[in-house]
């Protein structure tokens, strides 16, 4: 599923994409929920408040259009490892770099920071991200979070 959700971003592939989250009552016993960097949470409380798989679709879909065919993004995960594993849910912890030649004001072309990811099963035996957790980096001096990225792309 994390290998999935990686290519997903790679690739450009918003369906594949989705269903890598939790789409509430859909497929998926959970909703899915994003959960901001503390600061971009802060600054864009109201975006983060209501934030929904289908924001999440339309800030894929925005990233994905500032893209020429030519260009694919870049996700790396760096430091990972699964914090928690039970029968209903796993939780998978990761550095991530997101590198991606867009412009985009206030967004740096490379994004980095710590990713929590609450993956639990679906009705049809499949995983899912039913929770997202994004931080700014413990050696991050700057916000350059995929956070930004997200209330760029909504605002």
């Amino acid at each position: 599923m994390i290998d999935n959700f990686r290519n997903a971003v790679i690739e450009k592939n918003t369906e594949n994409f989705m269903l890598c989250l939790a789409d509430f009552p859909t497929r998926s016993n959970f909703a899915y929920v994003f959960q901001p960097s503390a600061e971009i949470g802060s600054r864009f409380s109201a975006l983060f408040n209501t934030w929904s798989v289908q924001k999440e679709r339309q800030a894929f879909l925005s990233f994905v259009s500032r893209l020429s065919t030519e260009e694919n993004p870049l996700l790396e995960y760096l430091n990972s490892n699964v914090a928690f594993t039970s029968p209903d849910s796993i939780v998978f912890v990761s550095d991530y770099t997101l590198t991606a030649p867009i412009e985009l004001t206030g967004v740096s072309t490379t994004l980095t920071g710590t990713m929590v990811l609450t993956i639990t099963p679906e009705p049809s035996g499949l995983w899912s991200i039913s929770r997202w957790s994004d931080a700014k980096g413990a050696a991050d001096t700057s916000e350059a979070t995929w956070s930004v990225l997200k209330a760029q792309l909504s605002n």
